[in-house]
């Protein structure tokens, strides 16, 4: 059973953290019958280190969320996590590096911090130098995850807080956790927003979309995951499939329990803004399925911005 958009209210505001110092990151609540340790340990996998933290500032108020390293001194988030934003921090294995350039999707627009269902919530982050030690991610242009049809696994990665499906998110940590869900939902705008609900493994009624088991490893986003990363693994590859965007409830409560939606916008689908908008991409950081996107990539690569 697949539901209509109408089930589900999203909120991007609860993804992030704004308050007068740079605030805890959340990240992801769990299943209650499954140990924390789990998630934890997935999240450790080489596969997903490229994502870390980002904390956004602009006068006294920062703003905390998340982010993938996609080329040497390129990162990825949400359109949302920079804006109103001038200056940023990124922090991974340990180390940190400061913004230099700030890129918002243009298509993406204020509004949709109340409406987050048209997608578009894209955003890059020029470093002041190159992340060493860390392979940037691959980016997916292939269209697999369109299918819907329950065979395709997304791995969520972000910071920080958790909880349970039980009750929400409780508790601030700054840990790094990752969960599974099988991608199989929609909220009405497929090429360019998918989305996974929350199973309830004691309530099989309280699913959205798809099938109403849930992996060992289900969970949901919360605060402070936006600009993570949705992680696909095609063939033997790893690739960076989506960008965390939003949490959607259905029963009135924004709190990322059991129930509850995580919605993403599809990289495949901005590919050609994120290449246009990188001086000189690395070949290891792009998936080049299809000959239009080989050729425009040639085409870049020989003919260099001045």
């Amino acid at each position: 059973m697949r539901l209509g958009l109408g089930r589900f209210v999203p909120l991007l505001g609860i993804l992030v953290s704004a308050t007068l110092q740079p605030a805890s990151i959340w990240a992801i609540t769990i299943r209650d019958d499954t140990p924390d340790a789990s998630y934890l340990a997935l999240a450790a996998q080489p596969d997903y280190a490229p994502v870390g933290t980002f904390v956004a500032s602009s006068g006294n108020t920062s703003t905390s969320s998340s982010a993938t390293l996609i080329a040497p001194d390129w990162i990825l988030t949400s359109a949302h996590s920079l804006f109103g934003y001038s200056s940023g921090t990124f922090t991974i294995n340990g180390v940190s590096y400061d913004s230099t350039q700030f890129l918002i999707n243009p298509n993406w627009n204020a509004s949709e911090l109340n409406n987050a269902f048209p997608g578009n919530d894209f955003g890059l982050v020029h470093l002041s130098s190159i992340v060493s030690g860390i392979t940037p991610a691959q980016l997916y242009s292939g269209t697999a995850d369109l299918a819907l049809d329950g065979t395709l696994t997304g791995t969520f990665v972000g910071y920080g807080s958790t909880g349970t499906g039980l009750n929400g998110f409780t508790t601030l940590d700054n840990q790094k956790r990752a969960f599974q869900n099988i991608i199989d939902g929609n909220f009405g705008n497929p090429t360019k927003v998918l989305g996974v609900d929350f199973d309830n493994p004691h309530n099989p009624a309280d699913s959205g979309f798809g099938s109403q088991t849930p992996l060992t490893l289900e969970g949901c986003v919360a605060p402070g995951d936006s600009g993570g990363g949705v992680f696909i693994t095609v063939g033997s590859q790893t690739y960076l499939e989506g960008v965390i965007s939003f949490n959607a409830n259905a029963d009135g409560t924004q709190n990322s329990d059991y129930g509850d939606a995580s919605g993403f916008g599809r990289v495949s689908t901005y590919l050609p803004w994120i290449v246009s908008s990188i001086p000189e991409p690395p070949a290891y950081a792009l998936l080049m399925a299809g000959a239009t996107l080989g050729l425009f990539f040639h085409r870049r690569r020989r003919q260099p911005k001045v």
